[in-house]
């Protein structure tokens, strides 16, 4: 008997430090992967509308999210949601999004990266009616939705809090909405950000993708992603990123959930994975396929 009352009372300390973790939880995923603990720790997380107000969904989540489940999830917050970010939620559209922005009227963020489903007349229609009793918006990250203009982008600095909340720009190289990132070149920081040779976009400067330095000195060296899309890194980048086994081709940060990951039997090995292309191409393993060229 003492033994089970010193179990109970060992359980109940570890579920108080996991509500007090509760509130520092990254994304939807790890909040529902914390409701499986146990039953009290689900209700917990069910019935408090703090952990509600900030609300995350990237990969993998994001190709299952819907504007219906987008909708029953979020007003979880009871009209409190303050931050959302959508990262590559490709079904989520403008009528989704709208639905979020009349039930939340207080969110100072959205950061929707990526999520084509949207369009710019109904991020401008959202941004619109958030910036309704003096309310506006501290952030806007809208790279990825395409069909921005300049025009746009004139129209949505009168509803934000101030410059540099939106994300998107005019690319000084084709005069075209895109994100311009900054460059980490210690040479290329010194300069005013007006000046700098490299400010451009993604499709005019070829960056490293990993540390966004610019590659357009003749003496930069650089090596091909496996990330695609015609991504490459800087050679300081390629020497130290895990590599695929096959093609011996690195995905950057952002990329290295698309790895696939080899189990391994040893444990003094470094653990492998091989690239989507490589997988795809035969299974498993490549080099067991007899190609016909």
């Amino acid at each position: 008997m003492m033994r089970e009352d010193e179990e109970e009372e060992e359980w109940r300390s570890v579920h108080e430090v996991l509500l007090i973790v509760l509130p520092y939880l990254h994304s939807l995923f790890e909040l529902l992967s914390m409701t499986r603990v146990s039953r009290s720790l689900r209700d917990a997380i069910r019935d408090e509308t703090a952990l509600w107000t900030n609300f995350v969904i990237e990969p993998p989540l994001s190709s299952r999210l819907t504007d219906d489940i987008l909708s029953e999830i979020t007003s979880k917050s009871a009209g409190k949601l303050k931050t959302l970010i959508l990262r590559q939620c490709l079904r989520v559209t403008d009528k989704g999004l709208r639905r979020v922005v009349d039930a939340n009227p207080l969110i100072t963020k959205i950061i929707v990266p990526g999520c084509c489903g949207l369009t710019p007349k109904g991020i401008m229609e959202c941004v619109e009616s958030l910036s309704k009793n003096n309310h506006k918006l501290e952030t806007l990250h809208i790279n990825g939705v395409h069909g921005f203009t300049k025009q746009h982008l004139s129209v949505l600095s009168t509803y934000l809090s101030s410059e540099g909340t939106i994300d998107v720009e005019v690319c000084p190289k084709c005069d075209q909405v895109m994100m311009i990132p900054p460059c980490s070149r210690e040479s290329c920081n010194q300069k005013q950000t007006n000046e700098r040779k490299c400010r451009g976009c993604w499709l005019c400067i070829p960056r490293c993708a990993e540390c966004l330095v610019c590659l357009v000195a003749p003496d930069t060296e650089s090596q091909e992603a496996a990330c695609g899309n015609d991504d490459v890194l800087c050679l300081e980048c390629w020497l130290v990123l895990p590599k695929c086994r096959f093609c011996n081709k690195p995905y950057c940060t952002i990329h290295s959930t698309r790895r696939h990951d080899i189990a391994i039997t040893d444990a003094a090995s470094r653990p492998s994975f091989e690239c989507e292309a490589c997988y795809y191409r035969a299974g498993t393993n490549p080099y067991e396929v007899d190609y016909q060229i």
